[in-house]
């Protein structure tokens, strides 16, 4: 497990006002944060229910999870419980898949995945020979790639207004060291995911199988870059596990303990607009569309970040400028319940059903941001591992169908016909390929849909990417929207489309990452307000200070070399 230990916070009884936008994991993360550290926090939500993605539809004595399934990389989750004082099995109660997926093909043959070493190499070999071997291989590279990149992630530089600190940009340099540009090549990242995982399976079917889990981050295999095969490695590692009640026990549980620490929440509470005082080019607070206005210190939007960079701030060329950069995919999701049992060996928790055409499949989705004929799909059976999400001989579905995002001029009547292809495919899939389905239709006795449209209205997700900003290779790090606000220094946002990235587990480490960046200036005594650097504050602020910092890396690398790592660390301290 890779070490994310930072320095300990010790901030307490600040009393400073931080109001948060969005009741999303990384909502909820960073309100329990504060509040433990004893800043009065108030979180408003646009819906009446928290979780965004991570919320639950409840209906016709059906439970199902809207959004996330899977829980992966549980050193995240036992992470910031362990950092709010207190034991994760006390909130929630997590249980492993016994498997970890069952991967359909368009040809009837299926694998099944899991974290058992024998079953694997059963698997493996069936499919194709020696193939077991180019696994463990696959699992070196990608066990680096994992405990390479969270290292990484959590080293990432704070704050501009901490760069004159060389003692705590010491460690921030680790950046730019030989070391990590060596670690850069080695992660592979100039590599798509289908170029590493075709390095070592010649199987079609195993290049699939080890590469859709791109998905996971709204991304085509063929663009992913090589070190997202950290996804594999953590499900191989770790296994798939579930938390009982659904994921939204784990935003339920992070508000119970924000709200023991003193934070308020508050639902039905759409914000209006963030303000900004003209001439200190800082936060005032917010104010919601019911034209109540919350006074704050700190605002903390965990917000979609492109739509509130167009909708909640005022307007910018840098809100222009989000507007053009590649998002996820979108999802047409369906949630089924049905008044009877799935055929046990036929569905496992976990189903991905993947198209023949594999990347022009990709390619309709990210190219041309539509439905591909022939889409794969992936099916969720949460009431395997948990009964009650589903009344007594019934079973809970969660059908995700990757589809494109929304762009200029789609209407509600093409998603509508997309929604209605993409459902009678998936029907007619189960009933001509799983045995004993033949009907499957008829068992269906309750439906709810999820639609490009259903995420942008509900969610305020830009043009209904499930998964916010893409993570290509520049739209990563430095070149990833910033935590803080580039002119309104009180102003921080957090989740999926900022720094580190999309996902629950990587969301979670940005709530650490945003906590310790807000500390650390809290600590500097000088206010929230951006300090000018040669003479210059705002977005100008951030060209001028990468430059900076890049020039005295290079210093730093070159008197490194001379004297050592010992004694540049002697000379800053």
């Amino acid at each position: 497990m890779p070490s994310t230990d930072t320095t300990a916070n010790t901030v307490s009884n600040t009393g400073k006002r931080v109001v948060v936008i969005g009741t999303g994991i990384g909502g909820v993360g960073i309100a329990a944060r504060l509040s433990t550290l004893g800043y009065s926090v108030t979180v408003v939500e646009k819906n009446d229910f928290a979780g965004g993605r991570c919320s639950l539809i409840h209906k016709d004595g059906f439970r199902f999870d809207q959004g996330p399934s899977m829980l992966l990389m549980p050193f995240t989750f036992e992470e910031i419980y362990r950092d709010l004082d207190v034991k994760i099995e006390d909130y929630l109660d997590i249980k492993k898949c016994e498997t970890n997926y069952k991967i359909h093909f368009s040809d009837n043959d299926s694998i099944t995945l899991s974290s058992d070493m024998a079953a694997m190499n059963r698997e493996l070999e069936r499919i194709e020979k020696g193939s077991f071997k180019g696994f463990l291989n696959f699992m070196i590279e990608a066990k680096y790639n994992h405990d390479t990149s969270f290292s990484m992630m959590m080293k990432f530089p704070v704050t501009l207004e901490l760069m004159p600190n060389f003692a705590f940009l010491n460690a921030r340099w680790e950046l730019f060291t030989l070391q990590n540009a060596i670690a850069g090549y080695k992660l592979k990242v100039l590599s798509s995911l289908w170029g590493r995982v075709s390095a070592h399976f010649k199987s079609d079917k195993l290049r699939k199988a080890f590469t859709f889990q791109s998905m996971y981050m709204g991304m085509s295999p063929y663009d992913a870059p090589g070190s997202y095969s950290l996804l594999s490695y953590s499900e191989v590692a770790d296994g798939i596990s579930y938390p009982i009640g659904g994921f939204n026990k784990v935003i339920t549980t992070l508000e119970t303990i924000a709200k023991s620490r003193g934070a308020t929440f508050k639902y039905s509470c759409p914000v209006k607009t963030i303000n900004i005082h003209a001439e200190t080019k800082m936060s005032t607070g917010v104010t919601l569309e019911s034209g109540e206005t919350i006074n704050a210190d700190i605002v903390v939007c965990n917000q979609d970040l492109v739509t509130a960079y167009n909708t909640l701030l005022p307007s910018s060329p840098y809100a222009q400028t989000l507007r053009a950069k590649n998002q996820t995919c979108s999802t047409i999701s369906f949630y089924w319940g049905l008044k009877r049992k799935l055929p046990a060996d036929n569905f496992h928790g976990h189903n991905v059903f993947l198209a023949q055409d594999y990347k022009p499949s990709f390619d309709s989705i990210f190219q041309n941001h539509t439905l591909p004929n022939i889409p794969s799909f992936y099916i969720h059976v949460p009431s395997r591992i948990d009964p009650s999400c589903a009344p007594d001989g019934g079973e809970t579905l969660v059908v995700l169908v990757p589809t494109g995002i929304l762009i200029d001029g789609t209407s509600e009547e093409t998603v509508e016909k997309l929604t209605n292809r993409a459902r009678d495919f998936v029907i007619k899939t189960i009933q001509a390929r799983i045995p004993g389905c033949m009907d499957f239709e008829n068992w269906i006795a309750s439906e709810t849909i999820n639609t490009p449209f259903t995420w942008e209205k509900k969610f305020g997700l830009w043009k209904g990417s499930a998964l916010g900003l893409s993570h290509e290779i520049m739209q990563v790090i430095y070149m990833r929207p910033s935590m803080r606000h580039a002119e309104y220094g009180n102003c921080f946002f957090v989740g999926a489309s900022t720094h580190p990235g999309t996902g629950v587990p990587v969301v979670l480490c940005g709530t650490k990452i945003l906590e310790n960046e807000i500390v650390q200036i809290d600590k500097l005594g000088k206010g929230f307000a951006h300090q000018k650097i040669f003479g210059v504050v705002g977005y100008e602020q951030g060209v001028t200070a990468t430059i900076l910092v890049a020039f005295l890396a290079i210093l730093v690398a070159i008197v490194r070399v001379a004297v050592g790592p010992a004694s540049i660390s002697s000379f800053y301290i």
